[in-house]
């Protein structure tokens, strides 16, 4: 796990330096203090006929600590690999490799040099043989040529920024070191900010017009004008997978799965919160190592007891046999947003961030890796969402007029918090009337696209925005409840749910891993049905599977999140500064919103009438973002 970041010119207009390279290593610093490393190819002129490459690598070493594995790393025949994260079976590949390149020698036992050595052997393709987290970056001194990749899941970030004329590309694991470079383009794109106004994160792309990330599951080569980007792996293909879909194959998915994760030549652990997913994962963690091994278990708490797991999480850990620490902490969020803004690189929001940070900050004290049980909601559907558009479908077989009467009383349904009973209910019975894309995306938004007109003073783009259009073009082979699964896999799980998780644990230097995103275990879940998913309550599966391992509330209690009391805080602790930041004459509202609808959002909010505090956390973070960034750049359409 790690922090890489790079410049390949083939224009002397984007001559990098070792000082542009010192600046890039610099903000990713966080992600690797045990090591840094850094290339660059010549300092000469760059051309066509001899690009100018330079490689920065920041490192936590996990596996094969010794400085031989450090990168930027060589095979000897002029390819060079900076890697962040982890390939889970690297020991296989190599062994296999072994076969295929009898006279290779090994210097290391990394899976660093087990992937470039794959990359030697079968190019482009090694990609697919891979199980791990990863962003990768490779570079081919021979061919002139920049491979980059990332994993199928997109637990691992990667972004780009192309110089003009496609004549020079920089990379790196954070938008902070891609902002380092002098002639990257800042300029602020206006239907991204639209985007995050209705979900709370980007899904598509960044913020900025000119700076890209690499979707989930791609990879991309570039050689000077030349190059292509394609998919090499579907987060929602279950062709790799072809034994039976039963509770018995998934209990030995997820156990092998964990045993595979728990590869480290440093101390790792897990975060348990009580709930069903992180559960799962330490009682297989304990099951690996034996009734004598030992397993580090860690949560955090809150002095707000309706946020707070510790007593779930003790008792979990208690019936395992899991040694157990937990963390009750009081949140600056004063203190702290501003590091999380400045950490994600562009405006993020969804304020989990805050107590997976201070999870992560106070874990690392004790380990250096933690596995987590992210990603088990939307292998297993375990978000409420599901079960709500399995009963929109149902109740959309009614005759049209009763239909209309139910979606005319949604209006009287109680329910202020927008994740309270009553205010699900109201959007279920709202949308009944509509598209099924657009019944979707009212489950998930953040602002509906009026707010976001209001916001904007503007009318938005009459395209769906990226998750509805995501759910309609997967409409020919699933059905409703599969969909907003299978969508979700491809959205909000990269870039909101590992977005978050990567950056609040890596600003620490903490590795999170999450057993959930196995490549044999994600093409088992892919091939679910709606009711192999859902009969009987949600995660019918993982019940079917450990309800004998576990106690039984972890099943049955409601579930928590991971929550803080955001809305209370802004009409307490935090009040002065939300109005402070949205209401500055440089900040970002002021110069690009409607200055009336921020107020009717914090007044009404304030006054208790609507209850506005995730839109208004997202708003937050969107000034924190812009005076972290210096301005951000101009905006354009």
């Amino acid at each position: 796990m790690c922090g890489i970041a790079g410049v390949v010119a083939w224009d002397d207009r984007f001559r990098v330096s070792r000082e542009i390279l010192g600046r890039m290593s610099a903000r990713i610093a966080h992600r690797g203090p045990d090591a840094q490393g850094e290339y660059l190819n010549h300092e000469g002129e760059a051309g066509a006929d001899r690009p100018q490459a330079g490689l920065v690598h920041r490192r936590l070493a996990i596996i094969d600590v010794d400085a031989r594995a450090n990168q930027p790393f060589s095979d000897g025949q002029g390819r060079w690999i900076v890697l962040n994260g982890e390939i889970y079976n690297y020991r296989e590949l190599r062994s296999e490799l072994t076969k295929l390149l009898p006279d290779y020698t090994w210097r290391t036992s990394s899976d660093t040099e087990v992937l470039l050595a794959a990359y030697g052997a079968w190019g482009e393709k090694c990609v697919e043989k891979l199980n791990g987290m990863f962003a990768l970056a490779v570079w081919d001194e021979n061919e002139g040529a920049l491979f980059l990749a990332r994993d199928r899941m997109g637990q691992k970030p990667l972004y780009f920024a192309w110089g003009a004329g496609a004549r020079a590309v920089a990379f790196a694991s954070e938008l902070g070191a891609i902002r380092a470079v002098p002639w990257v383009d800042a300029e602020v794109s206006e239907a991204q900010v639209a985007e995050y106004l209705r979900w709370g994160y980007l899904p598509s792309d960044t913020i900025y017009r000119n700076v890209h990330k690499l979707p989930a599951g791609h990879c991309q080569i570039m050689k000077g004008s030349e190059g292509g980007c394609w998919k090499y792996a579907d987060a929602n293909d279950a062709r790799g997978f072809d034994g039976e879909h039963d509770a018995a194959t998934a209990k030995e998915l997820i156990g092998q799965a964990v045993r595979r994760q728990m590869v480290s030549d440093v101390p790792l652990g897990c975060f348990l919160s009580g709930g069903v997913d992180s559960s799962i994962v330490a009682l297989c963690m304990k099951r690996a190592v034996g009734s004598e091994g030992r397993v580090l278990t860690f949560t955090i708490g809150f002095d707000d007891a309706r946020y707070d797991e510790t007593a779930y999480a003790a008792a979990v850990a208690k019936h395992v046999g899991t040694e157990h620490r937990q963390f009750v902490v009081r949140a600056n969020a004063a203190e702290d947003l501003p590091k999380l803004a400045a950490v994600y690189g562009e405006p993020f929001g969804d304020s989990s961030a805050l107590p997976t940070h201070y999870l992560a900050r106070e874990t690392r004290q004790y380990v250096k890796v933690a596995l987590a049980g992210d990603g088990g909601d939307e292998l297993f559907g375990g978000y409420d969402r599901y079960r709500a558009v399995r009963m929109a479908a149902m109740l959309g077989r009614l005759p049209k007029p009763v239909r209309a009467a139910l979606a005319g009383c949604a209006r009287a349904v109680p329910g202020a918090h927008p994740k309270s009973a009553g205010a699900r209910l109201r959007r279920l019975l709202a949308s009944l009337g509509w598209p099924a894309a657009e019944r979707y995306a009212s489950y998930v938004r953040l602002f509906d696209e009026e707010m976001v007109g209001q916001l904007l003073g503007s009318a938005q783009p009459a395209q769906w925005p990226a998750p509805v259009q995501t759910y309609a073009q997967l409409g020919d082979r699933r059905d409703l409840v599969e969909r907003a699964l299978a969508t979700d896999r491809v959205t909000y799980l990269p870039e909101d749910l590992h977005t978050k998780v990567d950056r609040a644990s890596m600003l620490h230097a903490l590795e999170v891993r999450a057993p959930f995103m196995d490549v044999d275990l994600v093409q088992f879940a892919a091939g679910l049905r709606t009711d192999e998913l859902l009969r009987g309550g949600a995660k019918r599966m993982l019940r079917e599977a450990f309800a004998a391992d576990l106690p039984e509330f972890v099943f049955r209690r409601p579930k928590m999140g991971f929550a803080v009391p955001v809305g209370e805080w802004f009409r307490g602790e935090l009040k002065g500064m939300l109005r402070d930041h949205l209401f500055a004459v440089e900040s970002f509202a002021s110069q690009h919103f409607n200055r009336a609808m921020v107020q009717r959002l914090v007044d009404e909010h304030e006054a208790g009438r609507v209850d506005h505090s995730q839109r208004l956390y997202a708003l937050l973070m969107l000034e924190l973002w812009w005076r972290g960034s210096r301005g951000g750049g101009v905006m354009s359409a």
